[in-house]
């Protein structure tokens, strides 16, 4: 539901409103905003609060000025924001799903069973036996298929599985579970017929696997996003369009490359999708143009009839992404977009999030913080620190205290609204945001989560079981990030002097 209102709110002001800020356009917004939020009156978070304040915002504004239009910008990027975190949510159960195919390993049925146990909707594949057409579906929405090494081994089941990885419209993702010994250089030369393929070895458990799926399924999910469409033919720019928008994707067509630069400050698009050889500039001109500004790092795709690989390459080399044939296939040209964008978001990932836990890194988990305080409700920050964390290290080593860190990763995204903010701000720390809570109320959800971390047993190498426990601070967000990190800091310390395994509101003034 939240998808569908989000897609009209977007196109409207977007496509509609912010080009001709008339008086008419405004009236006709605030009328579909008014309808949202009765649409979505039974349904409570921020997704719903961000159309309340958009709609206020706008009824306040006897016009449509440079000043509001500003700041109704930020406010509809808020919102494609949350429509994010919702479309992340559901994504486990509703969105892409995972596909196993059995026979080659136990350890990648127990694995699969185990992902299937977290929520996570599975789909079996005998490669034996023909698709049931029940499941043609899921196969096409899959994002991920497992299977375990034994498959290298059988002749007959690498194309039946090259044949589900072409018929997902992501190009599923093959995780190929190791069951006993690394696999050699020529296993890896024949896994390459599988697709494109992930190895989880001997060290790796269903944790590194549902986050391995969690990660995929964010990185594949389009829908809501802006695309720039710069094409000369209507005629090629009519089918284009009608491809992207069956995907939920918000489209802004442009006849002419000289209008690029302002569409891209105006619409501020999430991928760049034009035609090759136009009278005006061909289309790696436009790239090189682009490219020219040192933070512009847009995806670029060229559709062309050209089908000399050379120079195609060439072109590619100007700074486009991705290369798409004309005329338009919808299933090449919808997986290169995918591929695209989830490129680009697993980098743009791998900037912002620390790469053991997954978590935000300390720069974007502040940035988001401040974000908050600028822009959202008053909010709580909390500091946690695991207690005796270097006795775990020096005790049972470095890979064992890796595993607690994770640990305590899992159960704070596991037990935290999807509004909140997670991060690890180094070493045994780690930092959440609780939008719209108060110290009282975060206290009382942080002490929960307290409870559940001291209750897991970890393992040593050596099978010995023991548990861990935290110390938290909190404060309120409502002056400074700067402010609120040192209160919580002071409340996190104050914690640790007074026994640890507590958490504690720092003091006002």
């Amino acid at each position: 539901m939240i998808s569908s209102v989000n897609h009209a709110l977007q196109t409207t002001w977007w496509l509609q409103v912010r080009p001709m800020p008339s008086l008419r356009h405004r009236d006709a917004f605030i009328q579909l905003l008014a309808s949202a939020t009765h649409i979505l009156r039974d349904v409570d978070g921020s997704y719903v609060t961000g159309v309340q304040d958009v709609l206020t915002a706008i009824r306040k504004a006897p016009s449509l000025t440079e000043a509001v239009l500003s700041e109704v910008d930020r406010m509809m990027e808020e919102l494609q924001s949350a429509s994010r975190r919702v479309n992340d949510a559901a994504a486990e159960t509703s969105g892409p799903v995972a596909l196993f195919v059995p026979g080659f390993g136990v350890r990648a049925q127990e694995l699969a069973r185990g992902l299937q146990g977290m929520g996570a909707k599975v789909i079996t594949l005998c490669h034996q036996i023909p698709f049931n057409p029940e499941d043609e579906d899921g196969i096409r929405r899959s994002s991920m298929l497992i299977v375990g090494d034994g498959v290298l081994n059988d002749p007959e089941a690498i194309p039946f599985i090259s044949k589900i990885v072409m018929t997902s419209e992501s190009d599923a993702l093959v995780v190929l579970v190791v069951e006993s010994c690394p696999l050699t250089f020529e296993q890896r030369r024949t896994a390459t017929e599988l697709g494109q393929v992930r190895i989880l070895g001997l060290d790796d458990d269903i944790r590194n696997l549902r986050s391995l799926f969690r990660s995929r399924n964010r990185d594949i999910e389009i829908e809501g996003y802006r695309v720039l469409l710069l094409d000369d033919s209507r005629t090629d720019a009519y089918l284009a369009r009608k491809f992207l928008t069956e995907e939920g994707l918000i489209v802004e067509h442009i006849q002419h490359p000289s209008q690029v630069l302002e569409a891209l400050s105006r619409f501020r698009p999430d991928v760049l999708v034009t035609d090759f050889h136009m009278p005006e500039a061909n289309g790696d001109v436009v790239a090189s143009i682009i490219r020219q500004d040192r933070d512009a790092t847009i995806p670029i795709i060229f559709l062309s009839r050209e089908s000399n690989a050379e120079k195609q390459l060439l072109a590619l080399s100007r700074g486009a992404d991705g290369f798409v044939q004309k005329p338009l296939k919808r299933g090449a040209f919808i997986k290169a977009l995918k591929s695209i964008i989830s490129r680009s978001k697993g980098l743009e990932s791998r900037m912002r999030r620390d790469p053991l836990t997954n978590l935000l890194n300390h720069g974007q988990f502040m940035a988001s913080a401040a974000t908050v305080l600028a822009e959202g409700p008053p909010s709580s920050l909390v500091l946690i620190d695991i207690d005796h964390f270097k006795s775990v290290n020096d005790t049972f080593g470095h890979p064992v205290g890796d595993r607690v860190l994770v640990g305590l990763a899992e159960v704070l995204t596991d037990s935290l609204r999807t509004d909140d903010y997670v991060g690890r701000l180094g070493g045994e720390e780690f930092g959440i945001v609780m939008v719209g809570a108060n110290p009282s109320q975060a206290k009382m959800v942080v002490d929960r989560l307290r409870s559940i971390f001291t209750a897991i047993q970890f393992q040593s190498e050596d099978g010995t079981s023991f548990s861990c426990s935290f110390s938290a601070g909190v404060a309120i967000l409502n002056v400074s990030v700067k402010e609120a990190h040192r209160a919580a800091d002071e409340a996190l310390y104050s914690a640790k002097r007074s026994g640890r395994d507590r958490v504690e509101i720092a003091l006002l003034g």
